[in-house]
């Protein structure tokens, strides 16, 4: 009797392993090639990355274990690459759109063919921008990029210091090459957050944020905390009119995390640069919900 209702057992507890083994890594550890990871697509059970400012045009594929495969260059300058991102087709979108210091008088995304390694250029302004610094008037710095329906849809990032608004600015342009003025689409009022990395599931049409904040304690300790921005239920593309459900994914650590990506129907995943206490980057499952 023990024998056989053991016997019987064994189907079920394997399965429940099989389906235990299927839950991709809760955490990796990044190669310290991408020491500052900034931009996240994954695709096809790959992982390719982009640094921020720094590093040269290149694009880096892992595997979901943090295993550099492959290193890609672009045809192409690289100042200040903040986001990526994929069409439905596959082609990639490097969001070279950084402008810390508002000095900036236009961005680039570069248009990636990972096929042909055709490398093509969409280059934009806001209406308005002239690069006269971060303290002028106007919203012109931008870490957070989706491709949706033959467009591609940018968040601008405010600064965190001073009397800002903390306004979210989504602003419009197509999805091929040329030159352009991005079009305003709508703003969104997020207190005590700027928006670092962005990313669209073209099957529940959810659009997700990361958008964090820094400070420092009692004027001297560093600290920081970040939210995971979710955006369902908007008219059109009009994504910030959306109902928002806004979470705490980390708190405390001086920590700044960028890349953002859509793995499957459960999980995301998160990229955060290195620190000085952390001397490599790291990806973070995290839930959907």
């Amino acid at each position: 009797m023990t024998a056989r209702l053991l016997c019987s057992c064994v189907p079920a507890l394997l399965l429940l392993l099989s389906c235990g083994t299927t839950r991709p890594p809760r955490k990796l550890r990044l190669p310290p090639a991408i020491n500052e990871a900034s931009g996240l697509v994954i695709e096809g059970g790959r992982m390719i990355w982009h640094n921020d400012s720094g590093d040269g045009p290149y694009l880096y594929t892992t595997s979901l274990h943090g295993e550099l495969v492959a290193k890609d260059t672009l045809d192409a300058r690289a100042v200040d690459y903040e986001d990526i991102c994929a069409d439905a087709a596959g082609t990639l979108y490097v969001g070279d759109f950084g402008n810390n210091t508002g000095r900036r008088s236009h961005g680039v995304i570069y248009r990636y063919d990972t096929l042909t390694r055709r490398t093509d250029s969409i280059v934009f302004t806001y209406s308005g921008q002239r690069g006269e610094g971060r303290l002028t008037p106007g919203n012109y710095d931008c870490e957070a990029m989706v491709a949706v329906d033959g467009s591609l849809h940018l968040f601008t990032k405010d600064i965190l210091f001073g009397r800002r608004p903390f306004y979210i600015q989504h602003f419009r342009l197509p999805a091929r090459p040329g030159t352009y003025v991005a079009e305003l689409v709508d703003s969104l009022y997020l207190p005590r957050r700027v928006v670092t990395g962005a990313a669209f599931d073209p099957r529940t049409r959810e659009l997700f944020l990361v958008a964090y904040n820094f400070r420092r304690l009692l004027g001297f300790w560093p600290s920081s905390s970040a939210s995971l921005i979710t955006l369902t239920d908007y008219p059109d593309d009009r994504f910030l009119r959306g109902k928002l459900r806004r979470r705490t994914i980390a708190w405390a650590l001086p920590t700044q995390h960028e890349a953002l990506a859509v793995y499957d129907e459960r999980y995301l995943y998160v990229g955060a640069e290195a620190t000085r206490l952390r001397r490599h980057a790291i990806a973070r499952r995290l839930r959907r919900r």
